[in-house]
């Protein structure tokens, strides 16, 4: 797969992931070394898009907001991965489910979000990292619901929306943001795209109020794997901390959220 130049290594490196850090859906990250970390994907994820993922990291490297710094594309005996700076501090979960905060939570998330979303870029030249609108587009016209007179009205309705500048992070939630003593750090490359902040934030209260929290989908799980966030209503309150501070309503927010249910 060559990916804007991109192509994925064919030299098996021989060095062994270290302590597994964390896990999630569909990447494990573990130590690489003293100061590195290497985010290890599942075999079923899609070469494709651990390229795609490498690209839009190495895109947004020296924008000015806090980030986990990209290094290199491995592949080794376990499958292919992304090397990356190692960072100490809290995952902004552990931060919830210990300090119980979500208000606090929530202004750092979107102090982050803000910085991410003052990056802009020349709408014609890009980088050639896809746009929001592309993104919208492209999951309603797969989805499920893509034959409905509601999704058919909306891409139309898409098709006559400008398109933005900003930079978005697409997958910005609590599990995908770190907490150092230099503040809140944005991990996971996977979803940067080119839009309106609006759409991001839109995206980001979605992941935070509208999809099951890893663990709340097995049934008789009295304490989900959340570790923080552990039922709908405390979703709801986080999500409505996060609008504030990010100071828009559900209503501003409502049509870039209906296009990304119906994309779902």
């Amino acid at each position: 797969m060559n990916y804007h130049g991109i192509r994925l290594p064919d030299k098996e490196e021989i060095t062994t992931p270290g302590k597994k850090l964390s896990e999630g859906r569909n990447a494990n990250v573990y130590e690489w070394g003293e100061d590195r970390v290497i985010k290890l994907f599942k075999a079923s994820y899609p070469t494709e898009l651990v390229t795609f993922e490498y690209y839009n990291a190495l895109a947004v490297k020296n924008l000015p907001f806090r980030k986990v710094m990209v290094s290199e594309l491995k592949k080794t005996e376990f499958g292919y991965g992304i090397i990356y700076e190692k960072l100490s501090g809290e995952n902004m979960m552990d931060y919830i489910g210990r300090t119980g905060n979500l208000k606090e939570a929530a202004v750092m998330m979107a102090d982050l979000q803000k910085s991410i979303n003052k990056c802009t870029f020349d709408i014609e030249n890009t980088g050639a990292l896809i746009s929001a609108h592309q993104l919208l587009r492209k999951n309603m016209i797969k989805s499920k619901k893509a034959d409905s007179d509601a999704t058919r009205e909306m891409i139309r309705f898409l098709g006559t929306m400008k398109e933005g500048s900003s930079l978005c992070h697409g997958n910005l939630h609590p599990e995908n943001v770190l907490i150092t003593d230099d503040g809140p750090v944005a991990l996971s490359a996977s979803d940067y795209c080119i839009g309106k902040p609006l759409f991001d934030i839109a995206k980001t209260f979605f992941l935070i109020a509208y999809t099951p929290l890893p663990g709340e989908e097995k049934e008789g799980s009295e304490c989900p794997v959340c570790r923080g966030i552990s039922n709908t209503e405390e979703r709801k309150e986080f999500g409505r901390h996060y609008l504030d501070a990010m100071g828009k309503s559900a209503t501003e927010i409502g049509g870039y959220l209906s296009m990304i249910i119906a994309g779902m």
